[in-house]
């Protein structure tokens, strides 16, 4: 029974000490429908204002679904260019208040009121990037992606939010590709 309630009592402790996952979501402007068969799957990738590692990681996970990189001629050509990645901030309002009143010995009665912060501040991020995909002998598909993290009272780097919207991008290319 020691064992149970020490190991609780630890357990507890160390809840606090993860940090809060970073959650993101994306949205498209308008919807991609590839309905075209492609020929092959040869790709090459164009983008901008990207990391290096995008490129890398987009090949990798695009190789894995069984398409093959090329140089000349490719069948498919992905550009992405990130319009721009921001650090927002909102301020949420604290409704929370505390009353309260007591008394003690002679002539000591109190009264009190006591207000929160009243405001709090949310900080999430916001980003947008315009998706082209050209298939070879067919048609032109293009739209924004929107995405935005989720608001939270922790400021997490610019450089975390960068790599998790990359991997989303890189989800939703493979996703468009391989016909949901």
């Amino acid at each position: 029974m020691k064992n149970i309630f020490f190991s609780l009592i630890i357990s507890l402790i160390f809840l606090g000490c993860g940090s809060p996952a970073f959650t993101s979501y994306l949205a498209t402007s308008n919807p991609i429908f590839i309905t075209e068969n492609i020929k092959g799957k040869s790709f090459s990738i164009y983008s901008q204002n990207l990391t290096e590692n995008f490129d890398i990681n987009l090949s990798s996970a695009l190789i894995q679904n069984g398409y093959k990189k090329a140089d000349k001629n490719p069948d498919i050509t992905i550009k992405v260019a990130l319009n721009y990645l921001r650090q927002n901030s909102d301020i949420k309002n604290n409704n929370f208040m505390e009353f309260g009143f007591g008394s003690g010995g002679f002539r000591h009665i109190g009264f009190g009121s006591g207000f929160g912060n009243g405001y709090e501040s949310e900080y999430f991020y916001d980003a947008q990037a315009s998706l082209y995909i050209a298939i070879k002998d067919g048609k032109d598909y293009q739209t924004n992606l929107n995405l935005q993290s989720q608001k939270s009272s922790f400021s997490y780097s610019q450089s975390q939010a960068t790599e998790d919207f990359q991997s989303k991008i890189i989800a939703k290319i493979v996703e468009i590709l391989n016909g949901f």
